[in-house]
């Protein structure tokens, strides 16, 4: 009978990167102890008399942990010391000898780069595929270069769609895995039917640790996290989804909590949106150093980039903030500014959904447009042009699914969606586009909201952030000394500030589409 095994955290071992002072059969120790589940042994140098010494010396650990322990490529070095399996690529046995060899009750593992690939190792019967590389590494020559989450996902929906049930195909990644990017890249990988991967295959995130035990420890509770957030969200009714913003509302806005939110923005309107974040409840900081991030993020509640006024240095900074963000898994509201406008900040943003877990992306039409391929809507600058979606609704839903997040697209009537949930937001009021910065502060809004929430509902977060900042423009528009938009820009922050729960719950106006 085949051993049940745990594909969650797989470590796939490299005693090349065991740090000095210890040895692989300690790092390998150590590191199950920390939450590995299984381990493939893999040692591309050693002549066979030292790899089945080798192998063995790490059995007696796995067997004690009731750990897996399988070989990569060897099948004579997994008869020998009768491994609970073995991984091979697709230079190595063909799967059907490597299965007449070792008998139906190993397990055997396949790499494979493409959905060709997984379909035939699918179909030949394989215990689970490694899909890769996700990121770019240097513990593996590839002979297809780094493919991304998106490719990950995009070859491991075509395995799901070639498994013929009982037998449910299963799969894990590989390649620039880490504590920083696992939770991300576990969401954005998941199947559009939910189905998300078993787990991530980990190199160099173990073997160089300093401490493979705590390594482990943190990848586990990033893969924990994952597990809990990943996948299709539920669907709401409006009565449920009415309770729930009325409640992030006034949480903030009684102040029993005052989010801390940093934003990397634009220099036109880092005063205005530092002015409509106290307004709204929060407490800004706008840090950009590069080298204050990693301490900011043990204490940031939301991060809010925007590109609007680009500049190289900027975007180390956003990226690095990002990067812990992620590892402490705080939301990320990302203003993709004039996104289709050049082919540098399309590459910027496109290098940030790849690299980034995403919470939220805010964007006009045009914005909008860019990031889900679409000719209906364009850039000029700053500025949405053209005559408008033929169905704004399937164009939001399509960017929240392919990306793995909420949405949130701005116009005459507000659009959000998580993929599953899609709202239609008619607050708001016309001044508000003859203002520089009003939509930035539409991502200080959604940045000031969506923390209490961002785990299980983030669309409920965003959808609160984006009609409290225009019911607060509305209410200012009507004020008897706003005659244009130098007074409104003025009477917006005070209406933001003055935004009462009762004012709220009244002047709602969304619908569930």
């Amino acid at each position: 009978m085949k051993l049940e095994f745990d594909l969650s955290l797989y470590l796939v071992t490299d005693s090349t990167m065991v740090p000095a002072g210890k040895t692989l059969a300690e790092t390998v120790d150590q590191a199950i102890q920390g939450g590995v589940t299984i381990v493939q042994l893999r040692e591309k140098y050693a002549d066979t008399g030292d790899f089945i010494a080798t192998a063995r010396t790490v059995q007696n650990i796995t067997r004690k942990a009731n750990v897996p322990l399988l070989i990569n490529d060897r099948i004579d070095v997994a008869l020998a010391i009768d491994a609970d399996g073995v991984h091979i690529g697709q230079d190595d046995m063909p799967l059907s000898e490597a299965r007449q060899l070792l008998g139906p009750h190993k397990i055997i593992g396949v790499s494979v780069q493409t959905c060709e690939e997984a379909e035939i190792a699918v179909r030949g019967g394989a215990d689970y595929l490694g899909i890769g590389t996700c990121y770019s590494t240097n513990t593996k020559a590839v002979k297809v270069g780094p493919q991304g989450p998106a490719g990950i996902r995009a070859v491991w929906e075509h395995a799901l769609k070639v498994s013929e049930p009982p037998c449910k195909v299963r799969a894990v990644t590989i390649g620039g895995v880490n504590q920083y990017n696992v939770a991300h890249v576990l969401n954005y990988a998941c199947a559009v039917n939910g189905t998300c991967l078993d787990g991530v295959a980990i190199v160099s995130a173990i073997m160089a640790a300093p401490d493979p035990r705590l390594a482990a420890q943190g990848l586990q509770q990033q893969i924990s996290t994952a597990r809990q957030t990943s996948g299709l969200r539920p669907k709401y009714d409006i009565d449920h989804v009415s309770q729930r913003v009325a409640a992030v509302f006034a949480q903030s806005k009684t102040g029993s909590i005052t989010p801390l939110v940093q934003h990397i923005t634009n220099s036109v309107v880092i005063n205005d949106c530092a002015n409509a974040c106290l307004a709204l409840g929060g407490s800004p900081i706008m840090a950009a150093d590069v080298e204050e991030q990693a301490d900011l993020a043990q204490v940031v509640n939301a991060l809010v980039i925007n590109i609007g006024t680009l500049a190289t240095e900027q975007v180390a900074g956003m990226r690095e903030a990002m990067r812990h963000a992620n590892l402490h898994q705080t939301p990320i509201i990302l203003d993709p500014v004039a996104v289709g406008a050049t082919t540098h900040r399309m590459q910027v943003i496109d290098e940030m959904i790849r690299d980034f877990g995403i919470c939220v992306i805010k964007g006009n039409a045009g914005e909008i447009a860019a990031l889900a391929g679409s000719a209906e809507m364009k850039m000029r600058g700053v500025d949405a042009v053209g005559t408008g979606f033929a169905d704004p609704v399937a164009v939001v839903k399509q960017v929240a699914l392919c990306h793995r997040c909420v949405v949130v697209m701005t116009g005459v009537v507000d659009y959000v969606s998580d993929g599953t949930n899609t709202f239609a937001v008619r607050n708001g009021h016309k001044l508000q586009s003859v203002i520089t910065g009003s939509g930035c502060m539409v991502g200080t809004a959604l940045g000031t909201f969506i923390h209490s929430v961002a785990k299980e509902a983030p669309v409920i977060g965003a959808l609160t952030g984006i009609l409290a900042i225009n019911i607060a423009a509305e209410i200012a528009a009507n004020r008897s000394d706003v005659r244009g938009p130098g007074t409104f820009r003025a009477a917006f922050i005070d209406s933001m500030h003055n935004l009462t729960t009762e004012q709220f719950n009244a002047h709602t106006n969304f619908s569930i589409l």
